[in-house]
């Protein structure tokens, strides 16, 4: 009797799953999909479930008792990144595929996609990255190199430009460059450093005049 009784459940079970079809098409990146290698697998996923699917050796896949829902088509292949697709399949077992992105919401349907499901690739997966040659125009882009290119634009252009200058004006750059460094020569000229070192607060007041002469004696 028990038997009896469970055994609409499990019709019921079996009639609500379906297969989802589909298979990988040539294009340009990838002209012959049996190229795919044998490691390359798809996951179709909702909430809490997971299941997984191979290729065929005709280069179709099919996932099977697929019950009513909405799941997430993934790609894994060590050669090509595929984009994620959107299957929603309802109680008539009609399957209803969307394009979608990682960090999209659920909500948001993407454009919608034929079935069988088609599968091209997006890209090639790139694990190395390939070494830079010489660039002569980032090497001018490093700030010491410009600091040096200035530095040294003027330094050689600086003398011509005085040349050209006006006479009054040219001796008047001379004397202020005279005067600038005639303060940076000794700027610590007018300091006691030797007293400084011994830890004198103040210089020494200055030394009393010697006397030349004789004291004169007292008279008789």
């Amino acid at each position: 009797m028990k038997l009896l009784a469970l055994t609409p459940l499990f019709l019921s079970a079996l009639v609500s799953a379906y297969s989802i079809h589909g298979s990988f098409v040539p294009s340009a990146l990838l002209p012959n999909p049996a190229l795919l290698p044998p490691s390359t697998s798809l996951t179709l996923t909702t909430s809490g479930t997971t299941r997984h699917a191979l290729v065929q050796r005709d280069n179709k896949f099919v996932f099977r008792d697929v019950p009513e829902g909405s799941y997430l088509l993934d790609v894994q292949c060590p050669t090509h990144h595929f984009g994620p697709l959107r299957v929603d399949v309802d109680s008539r077992g009609d399957a209803n595929v969307y394009m979608t992105f990682r960090g999209n919401e659920w909500s948001n349907m993407g454009e919608k996609r034929d079935y069988p499901i088609e599968l091209q690739p997006m890209r090639t997966a790139e694990y190395y990255v390939v070494r830079e040659g010489f660039n002569p125009t980032k090497l001018l882009a490093n700030p010491m190199i410009l600091v040096a290119i200035v530095s040294f634009v003027a330094i050689v252009g600086l003398p011509k430009l005085v040349e050209k200058m006006d006479p009054e004006l040219k001796a008047e750059f001379a004397e202020s460059q005279r005067k600038a460094g005639s303060v940076q020569s000794n700027p610590l000229g007018s300091i006691d450093v030797a007293g400084f070192l011994a830890g004198k607060s103040s210089p020494d007041p200055p030394a009393a005049p010697a006397q030349s002469g004789k004291g004169k004696g007292k008279k008789n």
